[in-house]
């Protein structure tokens, strides 16, 4: 187990350069950096994920990194504003492996993994 900050500072100064040259903003909404998680799947989530909203942006578009934390579960999320949509096989396949996803036209798009405490 590893706290958050080390998971996450890597992989979102890896984000932070390869976002300035197409020009998208990456916000953080991350609730407790020092919490404790497992080091691969939390890793494996926001790579996956990070790379598909990056795909997916466009000039001015944003990215979020989210992260919170409740009494029993803790969330992971992916946010992205572009336009561009997920298919209907990639949610599927995404709800199949237990993420919640919503992307919907003129909305957000928004992968998540809960992970009980």
């Amino acid at each position: 187990m590893s706290r958050f900050i080390d998971i996450i500072s890597p992989i979102y100064q890896d984000l932070l350069n390869r976002c300035d040259r197409r020009k998208i903003t990456i916000n953080l909404d991350i609730q407790d950096l020092t919490l404790k998680v497992d080091d691969d799947q939390v890793r494996d989530f926001y790579e996956k994920e990070l790379k598909r909203a990056y795909k997916l942006c466009d000039a001015n578009d944003k990215i979020t990194i989210m992260q919170s934390v409740s009494e029993n579960t803790i969330r992971l999320s992916v946010k992205n504003s572009s336009d561009n949509q997920l298919d209907t096989k990639t949610v599927e396949e995404l709800r199949q492996k237990g993420y919640e996803v919503r992307s919907r036209f003129g909305f957000d798009t928004i992968v998540t993994l809960k992970i009980d405490k």
